[in-house]
């Protein structure tokens, strides 16, 4: 067992695992850890001690208090379950049998496309996934609280002016917010990119990032899924966005859960499936890698079925 408040006690004496390296995620052994220490009557000074000496990376300014604060709202106000996705083992026949087809191209993507992506721009892309009653917030710097709200009745060229000089490529809030800021009591902040803030839970996203894409988007193209836009990372990824149009909280989760059962023993990242989530804002150069985040497939009225080459002539973006 722990020894009282003391910061030299290691994290498996409180049945912690050791943090793991910075950037294998440090930002969720921290929550788990200060749940266990706050369960365990530790105060605040200790906790933060602790921290210090066991996390494998420097905290960040404000991480452990913000989780201090985070925990304590969730122990003091116990009003549903914590949600986790679930994370199914890995299904080594169905990826070794999808990664017996060839490569899917992204050429033969863009051949599937309901809606013809050549030409399109960021805001074309905005107006499709979008109502003339939505809002999302447009981001450059991933960690703030966004660089622009943006609605149907956003100038085009704000868009492009606010998106051109980043740093490394661009990203939107994946489902419709109010773009207003609301003080969130479990963040202790203000904030316009919480659950509080949502006004719809329209899209789950799917990313798979430890897939080369060629490869993915085979086991994609043979999934049955309301698939509404595919986006290219700008770097080793692609981010598809699923439209599952759940009337409420509760049954977002259930569909995310349903959705992640069938996505990630095939490789998908359970943790793209949140529904507060950043995702890639098509058709922006990367001023990082050099390549655009490339608009691959757009359909305005997706359908629970596999992707399939669109006829031609495709009738242009109206």
């Amino acid at each position: 067992m722990f020894k009282p408040h003391d910061p030299e006690t290691p994290p498996e004496e409180g049945w912690i695992p050791p943090c793991p390296a910075s950037g294998a995620g440090c930002h969720a052994w921290l929550y788990r850890a200060v749940n266990a220490l706050v369960a365990g009557g530790w105060p605040d000074e200790a906790i933060d001690a602790w921290v210090n000496r066991w996390m494998s990376r420097p905290p960040q300014p404000s991480e452990v208090s913000n989780t201090l604060r985070k925990v304590k709202v969730e122990i003091n106000n116990p009003t549903e379950e914590r949600f986790s996705i679930p994370k199914p083992p890995l299904n080594e026949a169905l990826i070794k049998e999808y990664g017996s087809q060839p490569d899917t191209s992204i050429e033969e993507i863009m051949s599937y496309s309901p809606i013809a992506v050549e030409g399109l721009s960021s805001a074309d892309h905005l107006r499709v996934l979008y109502g003339d009653d939505e809002k999302t917030i447009v981001f450059t710097n991933e960690q703030s609280q966004g660089q622009l709200v943006w609605s149907h009745e956003t100038p085009d060229a704000l868009l492009e002016n606010a998106v051109r000089n980043n740093k490394s490529g661009a990203w939107m809030l994946l489902n419709p917010v109010s773009g207003e800021s609301k003080y969130v009591d479990r963040l202790g902040k203000e904030s316009r990119r919480s659950e509080e803030t949502l006004t719809k839970y329209k899209y789950c996203l799917i990313e798979a990032d430890n897939t080369p894409v060629e490869k993915w988007l085979t086991i994609l193209k043979n999934l049955s899924l309301p698939i509404k836009s595919i986006t290219l990372s700008g770097n080793q990824s692609a981010h598809s966005i699923v439209e599952v149009n759940a009337k409420d909280k509760k049954h977002w989760q259930k569909i995310a859960s349903d959705l992640a059962a069938i996505v990630v023993p095939l490789g998908a990242c359970s943790g793209s499936l949140t529904a507060v989530r950043l995702t890639r804002l098509a058709q922006v150069m990367r001023t990082d890698t050099g390549k655009m985040q490339k608009l691959i497939y757009l359909n305005r009225e997706p359908r629970m079925t596999k992707l399939i080459r669109a006829s031609s002539p495709r009738p242009p973006l109206k």
